[in-house]
Order: C-alpha cells, then structure tokens, then sequence
C-alpha cells in the first residue's frame, strides 16, 4: 500500500501540471476548486457554416447562427425547439429589450430579419444592409448598428489538416496575421428598429469586426486590421441621422457609399444620410483606442459595464483590458491560439475565450476585484468550437462544434488525407463547473 501511495503522489503532480497554461509561470495561476468541464452534449444537427450564439437567459434559449438558419435550442433540455429560417448567410443574433423581438444579420442576402421571440416567425426584413456582420441594438436610441467589413469575410470553417504529433515543450505559435491594407475600409448601416428603416450609414477606414454596447450609450467596434478599438456615441449618431434635408446640416462630410460587394444580391444604394468618418473626416464623432503592443488583431470584445472595462481577444494569444472611458491599458493575459469569441459573466466575474479556430480551448480568466485578473484554468475543448454564449444566470458557457471524419471508400493518393464535417453531428458543448 505504500508503495501505491508513493507512485500516486507524482502522478498527481504531473496531472496538475499539465493543466496549467504554458504561458504564464505556476506560481500566478491558481485552479478553482471546482474546476470547469464539458457537463452535456447536445447534437443538433443542420449544415453549413455557423457564426455567432447568442443567449436568452429570460426565455431559456440559445440562437445559433449556422447557415442558413438560425438554430433556437432550449438550454433546459437541450432540444432543438425551432429554427428561423429563409436566410442567405446568418452570421449574429441580437435581441431587443423588450423580450418581443430579435434581429438576425445576413450577410449574403444584405439584409436584416426581424423576427418573433416567441413565435420565431418573420415579421419584417431590413434591405439595403450591405454584407451585415456582426449586430448591436443600443436601447436608449433603439438604433440598431449593422457592421459590414470590406472586403467580405471568408467562411471561417476549414477542413482540418493532417494531425501531427507536437514537439515537446514547443510553445504554440499565433497565427500570422494579413498586412493591414491602408485603402481597407467599411461601413456601419444605422437602423431605426421603430420604423425598422435604414436611416443612414457612417463609413469607417479598416476592417472592422466585432462590435459591442455599453450601458452609457456607447457602441465599441473592433478594427482588426490596425489594432483599434473605436468608440462611438449612438445619441450623436441619432441626432445626426435625424436631421431634415432643409436643416443645412442634412448630409455632413458627404461622400458615395462604397462600392457593393460581389456577393450581395441587393445592390441599390443606402437611402438616408452618409456619414463620412474616415481619417481626415472624423472631427469630434468619433474616438479610437490602441490595443497595441499587447493586442494584435482584435477579434472580439465584451464588457464590464460597472467598472468601464474592455475585454479584447486578440490573434496574437492575448486578452487586453481597457479602460472603455480613455483607452488606458489595465492589464494583458495570455490565452489560446485562434480565439474567435470571448463572453463575460459579470455575477460571477468571469471572462471567456473560445480558442476553437486552432487549439480547441478555452481559455478562463477570473476577475478578482476590478483590475487584478488571473487565468484560473485552461479547459481542452475541441477544435472549431470557436465561438460561444455566456448564461449570466445559470453560469453556463455554451459553444458550438462539429465532427469531421474521413470517407474511406475515396483513395487519398498521394496528397493528405482530406477530412470533411460529418453530416448531422453539429453539437453545443455545455461548460460549467
């Protein structure tokens, strides 16, 4: 028996070892003492590419952008309740405030659907949305902001390479990143979701990404080409999107719209105002953070609207903290290679970072009291489970992923061995500790 008690007690200490990130030194991490896991799997099914989750903790529900359709999944029992469906290219999902309606971003269809929270049937659609990315409903304008990157983003699912054994104790490298283009630039379509009118559009230099809210008013938009958060206040933009054509103040910084994408399939131009705030136009309108050094290529943002704090995920395998009122750097963390998404839980001060674009983790950071942050746990995932919802009342994370496999009966020659998503085996991963 002591000899079985000796062996164990290294064993143990190589398994706590291993768990910790390579990043950081041991002596800053510390485990939780209920450490996180995948609790459930829920299978889903459907096909196609998916983007954003978005989660409904007052109705229970969990919207996945995937394809085609928006995939609605009761978190209680893991069941796929409906679908909203008619769509092009779904990329996000937001919902008013109201628990009545929510929108749904199509990219290739350049529109916006409005949908029924309860019923999940289409009740109105929103034209003239150049390639909307990523949304945001800003309650105190009730504006909705449409994010379009130029050009258009590629799909992000990729059939897998051949798997190789790592070497040891080599540290994951980040991904290399795209040079930033300097004519690069993209637009924000402003949306007035009483009228459900597009009223206008602010054009913007770079490429933009993910975009978020505050509850002071504020919306934060990624520029992941040139490692900037931006700021813009939505009572300015409604003040100006609302003026009359007669007011001599109807059209400021004039400029055409840009040019349409190939992929959309309504090309007529944007009715409303054009705000032109592209460098050299932007006066007063708008503010811009740096992420850099310790940010590059800002992926995704969440936020901690009590303290005024950004969470930035960045390609370079690092989360910044910002101050969201100056931009000042609060601190930097390590986390994944080919984080896509992060979620915040603030009852729980929590931060997450879904590194499923490369090494199938997800990266765990705990706030301790306003500016101390540490990484608590680095859970193994699996690889495309890349974006994710964060359940502020039940504590969950949820992520979403798919199986690929290898069609035996086909010959590989003499090149690598394609996989293939396997059909029906889209799944949620349900995380919680």
């Amino acid at each position: 028996m002591k000899r079985v008690c000796a062996l164990c007690v290294p064993m143990l200490c190589l398994l706590a070892s291993a768990s910790l990130p390579s990043q950081e030194p041991a002596a800053s991490i510390e485990l939780p003492s209920r450490p996180f896991q995948i609790k459930n799997t829920w299978i889903v099914g459907g096909v196609g590419n998916w983007d954003y989750l978005t989660a409904d903790p007052r109705a229970e529900r969990l919207y996945i952008a995937h394809g085609r359709a928006v995939q609605v999944v009761d978190v209680k029992s893991g069941a796929l309740v409906g679908e909203i469906s008619g769509l092009a290219d779904a990329h996000s999902v937001v919902l008013d405030d109201t628990g009545e309606f929510g929108y749904v971003s199509d990219g290739r269809g350049s529109k916006v659907v409005v949908f029924d929270r309860r019923s999940l049937q289409t009740t109105a659609t929103i034209a003239d949305v150049p390639n909307p990315r990523a949304l945001v409903f800003e309650p105190q304008t009730r504006l909705l902001f449409a994010v379009r990157t130029n050009p258009a983003p590629t799909p992000p699912a990729q059939p897998r390479r051949p798997r190789t054994s790592p070497r040891p104790n080599v540290r994951p490298q980040p991904p290399s990143e795209p040079p930033s283009d300097p004519n690069a630039s993209s637009s924000v379509t402003v949306i007035d979701t009483q009228t459900l009118k597009v009223i206008g559009q602010i054009l913007l230099d770079g490429a933009l990404g993910f975009a978020q809210a505050d509850s002071r008013g504020q919306i934060f938009i990624n520029v992941t080409d040139r490692n900037q958060i931006l700021s813009l206040d939505a009572q300015s933009v409604a003040d100006l999107l609302h003026k009359k054509p007669d007011d001599g103040a109807a059209h400021p910084n004039p400029a055409p719209p840009p040019a349409p994408d190939p992929a959309a399939t309504d090309k007529a131009s944007i009715p409303g105002i054009t705000l032109d705030w592209t460098q050299g136009h932007r006066a007063g309108n708008i503010r811009s953070f740096s992420t850099a050094p310790g940010c590059t290529s800002p992926k995704s943002l969440a936020i901690d609207n009590a303290h005024q704090r950004l969470f930035a995920a960045c390609g370079n395998m690092k989360l910044v903290v910002l101050n969201s009122d100056n931009g000042d750097s609060v601190a930097t963390l390590p986390i994944g290679s080919g984080v896509e998404a992060i979620g915040y839980d603030p009852g729980r001060g929590l931060i997450y970072a879904a590194n499923g674009a490369a090494d199938g983790s997800l990266t765990i950071i705990q706030q301790d009291v306003t500016d101390t942050y540490s990484v608590i746990q680095t859970l193994p995932t699996r690889q495309r489970a890349r974006t994710l919802a964060v359940n502020p009342d039940t504590g969950q994370v949820y992520l979403v992923t798919d199986l690929l496999g290898v069609d035996l009966t086909q010959s590989a020659g003499s090149g690598p061995v394609r996989t293939d998503p396997v059909n029906g085996s889209f799944q949620v991963l349900v995380v919680s500790n």
